[in-house]
């Protein structure tokens, strides 16, 4: 990906010199930086004891794209570093999310030089990076794998018995 200033000597260099043969500036090639699991927030989930519906989370809206960091701590990945668009202002952040806020798990190669930045900087000295595609498939079929589990399970739960036929 070019930068910046490479555009602008190709726009220097045209204006100033309109007689002479365009100069090329070589471009550096773009190339798959890294693999990462990629997520989205979910539309809708129950908040507090009450069971009150909220739409996507405090900071994400709902069905923005977050970016993952591999497994930090030793949680079990129930709480992920995510980086994506802030709810609000729209710029890019990186915060720890419930992986339960996180649906429809993917691989995907991250070109974005901002994402591929973030992603390398960490959260907060927590710096632990993919090591492979594998690696990062791995977690997506252990996400599809539990999310396949809890469906059938709650499907196959016995329903409560209905109040008003237990009164006799």
């Amino acid at each position: 990906m070019a930068t910046p200033l490479q555009y602008l000597r190709r726009i220097w260099a045209a204006i100033t010199e309109p007689d002479q043969p365009a100069r090329i500036y070589p471009l550096p090639k773009s190339e798959p930086s890294d693999w990462c699991l990629v997520g989205n927030i979910v539309d809708e989930h129950p908040f507090g004891q009450e069971g009150e519906i909220r739409r996507g989370t405090r900071h994400f809206r709902p069905g923005t794209k977050v970016y993952c960091l591999p497994p930090q701590w030793g949680d079990g990945y129930e709480s992920v570093i995510t980086i994506g668009k802030s709810r609000g202002s729209r710029k890019w952040i990186t915060v720890v999310t419930p992986h339960s806020r996180i649906t429809n798990w993917r691989p995907k190669v991250i070109y974005n030089p901002t994402i591929t930045k973030r992603l390398r900087q960490g959260y907060q000295g927590f710096k632990r990076q993919w090591i492979s595609q594998e690696e990062v498939e791995g977690w997506v079929r252990h996400f599809q794998q539990k999310s396949n589990s809890l469906t059938t399970s709650t499907l196959s739960q016995p329903k409560p018995p209905d109040e008003t036929s237990s009164r006799i």
